[in-house]
C-alpha cells in the first residue's frame, strides 16, 4: 500500500538538514502510534520477524519533493533553504488492503517537524490519495528505478558501523535477493519456488547517499546507500512485497523506495 502525502508550509524560509531521514522515520512511528501504541512499539522494537529472528519493519518512503526553484543546497553545508509552500512525500506500506482507509485517516491534517537540534522546517498535511498499486500480474521480470539509495551491509567485528556492500561487489546479489526472500519469511509467508531468481544492476549511478542517524548525539551512525537502475527476475509476491516494504535494508530509514520503470 502506497500513500502520497501532501504538505503545507508557511513560504517563510526555513532550513532543512539534509540529512532528514530519520527526522520523517520518527514522525511516521509517531503518527502510527496515536492510533495504536502496541504496533507501533512493535514495529519500532521488534518489527515483523524471520523464523530465524531477524525482524523488519516492512515499510518505507520516498524523497521529501518541493516544487522546482523553491529549495537551494546551501553551499559548504549539511542544510538546504526552503522557502516553498508546499511539498509531497510517498510512504509505503506491507500492510492488508483493508487497513488502507484507517491508514489515510491517521495522516490526514498531521502536523510535522522535520529537523535536527539545529534547524528544521514546520509542515502540515492536507491531503493523503493512495498512490494505485502495483499490480505485478503474471510478470516475472521486472525493472526498477531507485527513489532513494538501497542499502545492504554486513557486520564487521569490532566496528560500530556496518561494511556497506558495493552494488558491484560479487556478493551484493546473494545479498539482495536474501534479503528480499528473508522479509517473506518476516510476513510468515512460505513454500515459494526461489530457484530462478535472478538480479542485475543495469546503470549505477555514480552519486551515493550518505545519512547521518540521529545526528549530534551518542548513538549518531553514517549510513551510505547506493542508486541505480536493476532487474530483478523473481515470483511477483516478492515483487510485490519489495516494492511495497521497501529494497535492501534499513528501509524504515527512508531506503530502498523503488519505482517500476
Amino acid at each position: 500500500m502506497r500513500l502520497k502525502l501532501k504538505f503545507q508550509l508557511s513560504g517563510k524560509k526555513q532550513i532543512l538538514p539534509l540529512n532528514y531521514q530519520y527526522p520523517i522515520s520518527a514522525w511516521i512511528y509517531k503518527v502510527l502510534n496515536r492510533a495504536d501504541e502496541n504496533f507501533a512499539q512493535m514495529l519500532h522494537e521488534k518489527g515483523y520477524k524471520t523464523t530465524l529472528g531477524k525482524s523488519f519493519k516492512l515499510f518505507t518512503f520516498s524523497k521529501l519533493n518541493f516544487p522546482k526553484h523553491t529549495w537551494k543546497i546551501i553551499p559548504n553545508s549539511d542544510r538546504m533553504q526552503i522557502w516553498a509552500r508546499n511539498a509531497w512525500l510517498n510512504v509505503s506500506f506491507q500492510l492488508p488492503e483493508q487497513t488502507e482507509k484507517f491508514v489515510i485517516g491517521l495522516f490526514n491534517e498531521q502536523k510535522a517537524f522535520f529537523g535536527d537540534k539545529i534547524s528544521g522546517i514546520d509542515l502540515q498535511v492536507i491531503s493523503v490519495e493512495p498512490i494505485n498499486d502495483v499490480r505485478i500480474g503474471d510478470l516475472l521480470k521486472v525493472r526498477l528505478q531507485t527513489n532513494t539509495a538501497i542499502v545492504l551491509g554486513v557486520d564487521m567485528e569490532g566496528q560500530k558501523n556496518k561494511q556497506y556492500v558495493l552494488p558491484t561487489d560479487k556478493v551484493y546479489k546473494s545479498l539482495f535477493l536474501k534479503n528480499l526472500i528473508d522479509k517473506y519469511d518476516a510476513i510468515g509467508k512460505s513454500g515459494i519456488n526461489t530457484d530462478d531468481m535472478d538480479f542485475k544492476v543495469i546503470k549505477l549511478q555514480t552519486k551515493t547517499n550518505l545519512q547521518t542517524i540521529k545526528a549530534f548525539t551518542s548513538a549518531e551512525t553514517k549510513i551510505r546507500g547506493y542508486y541505480y537502475e536493476f532487474e530483478l527476475s523473481a515470483p511477483k509476491e516478492l515483487i510485490e512485497l519489495g516494492i511495497n516494504a521497501g529494497f535492501g535494508s534499513m528501509n524504515s530509514l527512508g531506503f530502498g523506495y523503488c519505482e517500476l520503470v
